[in-house]
């Protein structure tokens, strides 16, 4: 568990260090705004992080094991996490969660760097992290893999800390982590992951602060999509489960 913590903790220390030289740059080499500045900060850490990860073989990138996941399987993961996307952001939306961090991702998404930082970086990041370090060190260490899966997406869930996007984190986690578990790759949660925040930070950019009702227009027509979201949801689980039978990572 040492493991894990230590891990974290590098995660938010490379953030506080790099916005640390930031500033100082910003104040004695090139003037930048607090949003830029964040955004630098945050793209530097997340390419540091990864580094790490790597360099220390918390993750190991084995090509092979991304060609055995195959274009369908990729596919139909894309459709799987869209849909619980769509179903988690309406049911958020209407539990009126607040948002504490709405201000400064919408600032961020209109930058080039904070655009890279959410849209690409960070996710990539946190699957690396989250799912190849964390959840695939519990899965060996503890050998049940609903618990490896369940802890992993709660820390990946609290690290957010933002009381709108920690249920969302949480459960999004679950099924990366079960795609992870599932395929033994890191390719179907990346890729499901980068749509999803590229998705968000399109939808910052088009409609900052508009409701999902305000940009589906009408209320009926927004459950109606709820509705198709979730028998697309299911259809996509249980073919998946169905591809992918017992296989699961070594």
């Amino acid at each position: 568990m040492w493991t894990i913590v230590k891990l974290v903790l590098y995660y938010f220390g490379y953030q506080l260090g790099f916005s640390a030289i930031a500033m100082a740059v910003s104040r004695f080499v090139v003037p930048m705004d607090m949003t830029l500045m964040t955004s630098v900060a945050m793209v530097a850490s997340t390419l540091m992080m990864m580094w790490h990860l790597v360099h220390f073989r918390y993750v190991r990138i084995k090509r092979d094991r991304y060609k055995e996941v195959s274009r369908q399987v990729l596919f139909v993961s894309v459709v799987f996490v869209f849909a619980a996307m769509y179903v988690l952001n309406l049911l958020i939306e209407q539990a009126g969660i607040p948002n504490t961090m709405e201000d400064t991702f919408i600032a961020m998404s209109r930058n080039p760097f904070g655009l890279l930082s959410i849209a690409l970086l960070a996710p990539v990041l946190e699957e690396m992290l989250f799912r190849g370090a964390i959840e695939g060190r519990l899965l060996r260490v503890w050998q049940n893999p609903w618990a490896a899966i369940v802890v992993s997406s709660l820390i990946f869930g609290i690290v957010h800390m933002n009381p709108a996007q920690i249920p969302f984190a949480f459960l999004l986690g679950m099924m990366f982590g079960w795609l992870y578990y599932r395929t033994g790759s890191l390719l179907p949660g990346i890729v499901g992951h980068v749509l999803n925040n590229s998705v968000a930070a399109v939808n910052m950019i088009l409609y900052a602060d508009a409701t999902l009702e305000e940009q589906v227009q009408d209320e009926t027509t927004m459950w109606l999509w709820a509705v198709i979201a979730t028998i697309a949801f299911v259809l996509a689980a249980l073919w998946l489960h169905r591809r992918l039978g017992d296989k699961q990572m070594p």
